[in-house]
């Protein structure tokens, strides 16, 4: 409710200091943000993704082993249509592969997926490979 007297509203004359302060951090808040955006800008140059993939669970199905993987992209370029390539390897044989397509793995981000094998991996290297991958 406004403040009124003598017929004139105070508020406008007076200001509560609760409103000097929000009005501070407010103006805080949104300088950092802006300086923060300016300096991604300007520092963050990469011009392609940095993909790496790594396992993180490996489970019989009834289909199959299905190998769970992580595709982490450490750079800041997004990369769209990755392909994935996992392979089975006994020593230096190839045991089996399989690919699949992950849709989009943002800059400083990770895509996880599943990979479906017909033989066992178990004592066996898994590999996790991004093979390819197209600019959005």
């Amino acid at each position: 409710m406004t403040k009124i007297a003598g017929g004139k509203n105070i508020e406008a004359d007076e200001p509560h200091w609760i409103e000097w302060v929000m009005g501070a951090v407010s103006a805080v808040i949104v300088i950092a943000v802006m300086v923060w955006i300016a300096k991604d800008a300007i520092s963050d140059r990469d011009a392609s993704p940095n993909l790496v993939g790594s396992v993180v669970h490996v489970e019989q199905r009834s289909g199959g082993y299905q190998v769970q993987f992580e595709v982490r992209n450490s750079a800041s370029a997004t990369a769209s249509q990755v392909t994935v390539r996992g392979e089975v390897r006994d020593d230096d044989t190839l045991v089996e592969t399989t690919e699949t397509i992950v849709d989009y793995v943002p800059g400083h981000s990770k895509a996880n997926g599943g990979l479906i094998f017909q033989h066992d991996p178990d004592g066996k290297a898994i590999h996790i490979l991004a093979t390819a991958y197209n600019d959005p």
